[in-house]
């Protein structure tokens, strides 16, 4: 099975990398020689552009950054036209449900199957291969695709038809972020009352207090390290995708609108590269 991947980037790099491994052969075109050279010499076939990845591909992998990246490079560009027959173009970006249901009304009359399957655990989970995917399209090309998925993941969910793996992946986001704003909350409180936060992270993370984000994120909140696993200006993407995908539904999410707002601020400071974690920042302000 001949696999392409569009999109190596903080994600798509070291999951790309995990297949290779494998002895999966991978086509690639990134625009930075780097990439190319470094994947190359693990393995991967570089060839002169996305065209060329889609024309090579049994199974077409992208991890792009947002919806209009998506639609650009699989629709805008025409690659979905380059596809060969019955090709399984399987989209781990995170992007709105919707964006998903319109690439796969136009690939799918053409014999191809689409399948959303965002990610979540940043990068080093993506370095390690234990990303969790929550997937959505048809069953039996989820089952084809699933021994590719199972090399970059701890664990995987179908979730239904095309869309519900980014529906689920927005659910993800409003947990992951307000959760994010607890810890940073919860550390703030701690460091104005003089604790040393290493072991207040040793005290409550085995509690019912602790959880995923806080192993993650704490030693970033202690060492002030924001460099970029996830980046805070697309977790707020997520986030809009969350309020454009629930525009004509009254849901009240006050403390995602709060979260929102504090990203918002932030990102007006210029912190749109740096980690999530960063949202504790707010917490640091005069």
């Amino acid at each position: 099975m001949n696999v392409g991947f569009i999109g190596l980037g903080i994600m798509g790099k070291p999951m790309c990398a995990n297949l290779l491994s494998e002895g999966i052969k991978v086509f690639i075109s990134s625009s930075k020689d780097k990439t190319n050279r470094e994947l190359e010499e693990n393995g991967a076939v570089v060839v002169e552009s996305q065209l060329q990845v889609a024309e090579n591909s049994d199974v077409l992998i992208t991890m792009l950054p947002n919806s209009e990246d998506v639609y650009e490079v699989i629709m805008e560009s025409g690659l979905y036209k380059s596809l060969n027959p019955e090709t399984i173009i399987v989209d781990m970006s995170s992007i709105t449900p919707k964006m998903s249901m319109e690439v796969s009304d136009v690939v799918s009359p053409l014999g191809h199957q689409y399948i959303d399957a965002p990610v979540s655990g940043g990068e080093e989970k993506a370095i390690e291969g234990t990303l969790s995917i929550m997937a959505g399209g048809d069953e039996d090309a989820f089952s084809k695709v699933k021994p590719l998925l199972e090399i970059m993941s701890g664990s995987i969910t179908h979730m239904g038809p095309v869309g519900s793996g980014n529906a689920t992946k927005l659910v993800n986001q409003i947990i992951v972020a307000n959760n994010i704003i607890s810890l940073s909350e919860g550390m703030s409180v701690a460091r104005t009352l003089g604790l040393d936060l290493e072991r207040v992270y040793n005290a409550i993370s085995g509690g019912l207090a602790g959880s995923s984000v806080m192993d993650a994120k704490t030693h970033r909140i202690i060492s002030g390290d924001y460099s970029p696993g996830f980046k805070m200006k697309l977790h707020m993407k997520d986030l809009n995708n969350v309020f454009e995908s629930l525009d004509d539904n009254d849901v009240n999410l006050p403390v995602t609108d709060k979260t929102s707002e504090i990203m918002n601020a932030l990102l007006d400071e210029d912190m749109q590269e740096l980690d999530h974690g960063a949202l504790y920042r707010y917490y640091e302000k005069d």
